[in-house]
């Protein structure tokens, strides 16, 4: 299970953001935003998706160019939400290009901080924190001083989670004074007492902030101080005390159940089966496991269902009021490919007859190898990012990009429990036991006992090299 906190809190952004949402007044936000984060406050982001596929139809008809803009900012930060990116980039695109049109600081905030965000979740921190910078730029020049501070703590927040993946403690500081002039309290002091948690440094610096968070629950939700006692679990859970961390951990169920934050909840579950079992209660670990795979599978299946859905209602949209465009765009498209396919007919003659065909097909392998060779990069750079930020897609995916190495796996193994094959991921990622500990939080001594159990449940002889083993299955 995932157990390291410097990617848990990571993990958690997503979550924390969630709650902002839960916690904001949107009487000052112009519609269609408005409307959009009360949708997001509740976790409903089918809605917010068909919301906005129906507001976009009506700003078209009107040609009302700001509502346009913001549809479509919206549209592509939900989507990013479902880890669609190349569609969200895709309406963030058409965004910027209508933004050409008009003047506007809040648009091109919001613009470019979800721009950021695409970034920051495809591991492209440099650019994210251009993107961010941009957007504060615009944020800042806001009359409004209620809607400035709410998107420049979204801004830093998202910002924030980059220093802390990039392990730039002075930026990391910075953002935090900037957090906590924009809006001290309960969550803000969390964030900061969790970067001291996750490197398991200055705790007494972290008690001091979770201090400060619990003296502001007079003014806070349920569901930040649900938050706030995870990360005291957290903090009793590096300081060795896991009974304790085990009492501030079962709180938070009951809160996070009641505000329907399923996210969060997933969170609990893996940590607590985590516990349970580092404890030796095996029972109660593979009751908290059971909890964490049956909600995964739910969230897994719910919203793929529900972005599918809201989708296809975009593009039956886009059918329905764009029929002659489309036509004339395929029909563009159907000459483009004409006329390539005669260029490459004569160019392939040429070459036939210069002798050079046999250089051609070298050439072409040679393209598709590092095609190929580049798509392996990508969806290696996925998995990792995502066993980084302790996501519950992580094994997931993981099946997915190796799922042969899986089938091979549990053919010879059928019994491998969820915990043993996601150690074998790790091995077949080529982890060395160092990065292991830091993402499973035991020692190295824990490492090498949770070998000698894999490669004695694999039947495997004395003689045989595990790591060698897993990586030529």
């Amino acid at each position: 299970m995932f157990s390291n906190f410097r990617t848990k809190i990571i993990s958690l952004n997503l979550i924390f953001l969630t709650i902002f949402f839960k916690a904001q007044d949107y009487s000052f936000q112009p519609e269609p935003i408005k409307t959009t984060w009360e949708y997001k406050s509740r976790g409903d982001f089918e809605g917010a998706l068909k919301f906005n596929t129906k507001a976009l139809s009506e700003y078209e008809q009107k040609g009302d160019i700001q509502g346009i803009i913001m549809v479509y900012t919206n549209i592509g930060g939900i989507l990013c939400n479902f880890s669609r990116y190349k569609e969200s980039l895709e309406y963030l695109d058409k965004a910027k290009k209508e933004l050409k049109k008009v003047n506007s600081p809040l648009l091109t905030g919001n613009l470019y901080n979800e721009y950021g965000k695409n970034y920051t979740q495809l591991g492209l921190l440099e650019q994210s924190n251009a993107a961010f910078n941009k957007a504060e730029y615009y944020i800042k020049k806001l009359t409004n001083d209620q809607q400035k501070k709410a998107i420049l703590f979204y801004n830093y927040s998202w910002k924030r989670a980059n220093f802390v993946r990039m392990k730039n403690q002075d930026s990391l500081q910075d953002i935090e004074r900037k957090m906590l002039v924009v809006k001290p309290g309960t969550l803000t002091y969390t964030r900061i007492a969790d970067g001291f948690i996750a490197k398991k440094k200055h705790l007494d610096s972290a008690e001091y902030y979770m201090n400060k968070a619990v003296l502001n629950f007079n003014t806070a939700r349920n569901t930040e101080k649900a938050i706030a006692l995870f990360s005291y679990g957290d903090l009793h859970n590096v300081k060795g005390d896991k009974k304790k961390a085990l009492e501030y951990y079962l709180k938070t169920i009951d809160i996070f159940k009641s505000t329907k934050n399923q996210p969060a909840l997933l969170t609990v579950y893996d940590t607590l089966s985590s516990v349970y079992k580092s404890l030796n209660e095996i029972e109660k670990s593979n009751d908290y496991l059971r909890q964490y795979t049956q909600l995964n599978d739910s969230l897994n299946k719910n919203e793929k269902d529900a972005v599918n859905l809201a989708v296809n209602t975009l593009i039956e949209l886009k059918h329905e009021e764009k029929g002659q465009e489309r036509k004339l765009f395929y029909l563009i498209v159907f000459l483009i490919v004409i006329g390539f396919l005669a260029i490459f007919y004569f160019i392939r003659k040429i070459y036939i007859k210069k002798g050079l065909r046999k250089d051609k097909l070298i050439e072409k392998k040679t393209i598709e190898t590092d095609v190929l060779k580049l798509k392996v990069n990508d969806s290696f750079e996925e998995i990792i990012q995502l066993m980084e930020s302790r996501s519950p897609l992580f094994l997931t995916r993981f099946k997915e990009v190796y799922p042969e190495f899986y089938e091979k796996l549990v053919t010879h193994t059928p019994d491998l429990t969820e915990h043993d094959i996601k150690f074998s991921a790790y091995l077949r990622l080529n982890l060395t036991n160092k990065e292991i500990c830091q993402y499973e939080n035991i020692s190295l001594r824990g490492i090498e006992t949770k070998r000698y159990r894999l490669k004695k449940k694999l039947s495997l002889s004395k003689e045989t090299d595990l790591q060698k083993w897993i990586l030529d299955l």
